[in-house]
């Protein structure tokens, strides 16, 4: 669990501690203070003065959403600890993957909404680029994820990412009582398959999952809004999908299905890359 801002994090910290109980497993809350990067350094004469980020500053915030967070996690629960972590704004990318390299998951709050959250992106990016763990982003005010789902969302596209995201998940996929395997407007080229996503769903069936394939027709400009509204009406209890298809840079300057989606996310999102 990678927590940033007391508020954003509370739903997402009740998902993992539902996941850690119902799992069985160890549930790592990661509290992390940023160092903000040192202004510009500027001559005068041979001196050349340079302030460095204030690092003290820096854990003394981890220290304080440590703090903030501690309360929402029951004393009883021995298989939960707290970890305090510093990150230089601008270096995350470099410095999170020691934090991270050992996890099976990474919980988050979804981070887009209408104020800024850019650290919380950075975070969240760096771990599905650099990282290489599954990320479940959950609605900012939590969510429990059976350990059997009832129904669990696919979105399909045919690419290396949305595969990643499936192979990564395959363990919840099997004991899910049906994955909803979902394309939207497939774009089917001379040598493809007749049956959108049957590839998938094969590759589902031998591996234990209980699959249906639903194609839709792509009704609004933004598939994102398909998606969402097909999961919320079938019941999904998480969607799988991979994350970032198109570069950061371009889904930075005009939009992407995986922006789009974290914005409000109506279910959990399970992304992988």
């Amino acid at each position: 669990m990678l927590a940033t801002d007391s508020t954003l994090d509370h739903g997402a910290i009740l998902t993992g501690l539902a996941m850690s109980d119902t799992e069985d497993t160890h549930l790592d809350i990661h509290c992390i203070g940023f160092e903000s990067p040192a202004p510009d350094a500027f001559a005068m004469g041979s001196v050349v003065p340079i302030s460095w980020p204030d690092d003290g500053a820096a854990l003394a915030r981890a220290e304080a959403l440590e703090a903030e967070l501690r309360p929402i996690v029951p004393k009883h629960r021995c298989n939960v600890a707290f970890c305090r972590q510093t990150l230089r704004e601008g270096s995350v990318g470099s410095e999170l993957p020691p934090v991270i390299r050992f996890a099976d998951w990474i919980v988050a709050a979804a981070p887009h909404d209408t104020q800024d959250r850019s650290s919380q992106v950075a975070v969240l990016e760096a771990a599905l680029f650099v990282g290489g763990l599954p990320v479940i982003v959950v609605p900012k005010e939590g969510v429990e994820i059976a350990r059997a789902p009832t129904r669990i969302a696919v979105a399909w596209d045919g690419s290396r990412e949305a595969l990643a995201a499936v192979r990564s998940t395959l363990p919840m996929l099997r004991r899910a009582q049906l994955v909803d395997v979902v394309v939207v407007d497939p774009d089917i080229r001379h040598g493809d398959r007749s049956d959108p996503g049957g590839d998938l769903a094969l590759f589902l069936a031998r591996n234990g999952v209980h699959v249906e394939i639903n194609v839709l027709s792509r009704s609004r400009p933004r598939i994102s809004d398909i998606l969402s509204r097909h999961g919320f009406e079938t019941g999904a209890e998480a969607m799988v999908m991979g994350a970032f298809g198109h570069s950061r840079l371009r889904e930075a300057l005009f939009g992407g299905t995986t922006r789009d989606m974290l914005r409000v996310p109506q279910i959990p999102l399970i992304l992988a890359r």
